[in-house]
């Protein structure tokens, strides 16, 4: 059993199809890189491989997955299979919260305390990247431990984006980004059509009035939230940064972005005053909200609470004519640079990125994979739900796996709070904090 892990299904892993296809994967490519580790150019894991057969191993994995949840439990199922494969080693799953899990990592690296494995994000990657500790990175550039027909399964702008200044610092294993979640039974209940992918954000804005009454809310966004707005932004023709990398968070069309989208709660009355994220969740779960924005991650749930749950595109901006386009962020499992396991614990996330692994986490889970061969698996696209998020995906534009797009959610919400209590205007705010996130990189 994964030691320290929240809980388990015990007849889970029965019912998972191709476990042995996944052993048999599993039982290589371990075997491959503890035969093969002691001659990639790392010394310190020849000696790790020598005593490797004899003295139990244990890996230490942060797992950054929301605890209690179906992208959990299948997490936890997988390592466990693997663990049975590899009876020499252990792994020791901590869950970590996936917004404070970077600060606690760059903490636990800089005092040598680093777990052996951690899943990132592509925009943390860009955090963690420039750290150094005594003139050494935290992170393991993966590319020595990968032959380039290996490299060859992942989809290439995922591989891209997990790199930074070259390095390859984590084997992606997912994708996610926003979409349009509708409750088809207050639709029905209206006589209302459900949304399509041909409507715009009059449509939207329309639908939303009409579903906005008593307790029940026509759509429920968190205002403040900068993620959901990227995609707003991006549909009246605005960037967060320009071509060669400068912030552009006040360029053409940002303000205007913002103006509709504080709009919803402060002009129309369509979104509840103070709605964050916990918010929006709870209104939909209790199905009083007719639509919201949300990811993959979050189906499960609303599925568990009975919810007719449907899905459709970001809608068409009215003004420009361009499709809200969400930022599609890509996850990936690092090695630290500290490890004393770094052939066990490049083993164990191959084995989490393979096909057989994403293909299974897409069919239980949702999570969009990010193998080139599942994006045409017929098995995934028969699925409505999944390959809605897939078709959203391609609508999106990755997020930059930079230090300065993880420093824009720093002067963002500033920038949004300043707007929302007209302290200033759209314009002056997202100046202004775009003259602060220049200053900083700077600095």
């Amino acid at each position: 059993m994964v030691k320290n892990s929240t809980r388990r299904n015990e007849a889970f892993s029965e019912t998972r199809p191709n476990v042995a296809n996944r052993r048999a994967v599993s039982i290589l490519l371990t075997s491959l890189l503890l035969l093969s580790s002691g001659c990639l150019g790392n010394d310190d894991v020849s000696e790790e491989t020598s005593n490797s057969v004899a003295t139990a191993i244990e890996l230490v994995v942060w797992s950054t997955y929301e605890v209690d949840s179906k992208e959990e439990e299948t997490f936890l199922s997988t390592v466990d299979e693997w663990m049975e494969t590899n009876p020499g080693i252990e792994v020791k799953v901590e869950p970590k919260p996936f917004l404070q899990a970077v600060n606690a990592y760059r903490v636990a690296a800089l005092g040598g305390q680093a777990p052996d494995l951690m899943r990132f994000s592509n925009d943390q990657l860009g955090s963690i990247a420039p750290i150094r500790d005594r003139g050494s990175p935290l992170l393991e550039d993966l590319r020595p431990w990968l032959s380039p027909v290996q490299r060859e399964i992942w989809d290439s702008v995922a591989l891209q984006s997990m790199r930074y200044d070259g390095d390859l610092l984590a084997l992606p294993v997912s994708q996610d980004c926003v979409s349009l979640f509708y409750n088809k039974a207050l639709f029905d209940e209206e006589g209302m059509e459900y949304p399509n992918d041909g409507w715009t954000t009059a449509d939207m804005l329309e639908a939303a009035q009409q579903l906005t009454f008593g307790e029940q809310v026509g759509i429920s966004i968190p205002t403040k939230d900068p993620y959901r707005w990227f995609a707003l932004n991006s549909g009246h023709g605005g960037t967060l940064f320009t071509d060669s990398g400068v912030p552009n968070l006040d360029g053409e069309g940002s303000a205007q972005a913002m103006e509709f989208w504080l709009s919803l709660e402060l002009e129309h009355g369509i979104v509840p005053t103070g709605t964050n994220i916990e918010t929006m969740k709870n209104h939909f779960v209790e199905g009083r909200a007719a639509m919201i924005i949300d990811g993959p991650w979050q189906w499960p749930t609303y599925e568990k609470a009975k919810i007719d749950i449907g899905q459709a595109l970001l809608p068409i901006v009215e003004e420009t004519g361009l499709r809200m386009s969400p930022m599609v962020g890509f996850k990936g499992w690092s090695i630290s640079k500290q490890s004393p396991n770094k052939a066990a614990a490049v083993a164990l996330a191959l084995y989490l990125s393979t096909e057989e692994v994403q293909k299974v986490a897409a069919k239980e889970t949702r999570t969009m994979p990010v193998i080139e061969s599942l994006y045409v698996d017929e098995e995934l696209l028969a699925d409505d739900v999944l390959a809605g998020f897939i078709a959203q995906a391609r609508e999106g534009f990755p997020a930059p796996t930079s230090r300065a797009m993880t420093k824009i959610y720093t002067h963002l919400p500033t920038a949004m709070e300043n707007a929302y209590l007209g302290t200033k205007t759209a314009q002056e705010a997202l100046s202004e904090a775009n003259e602060d996130l220049i200053a900083e990189l700077e600095s």
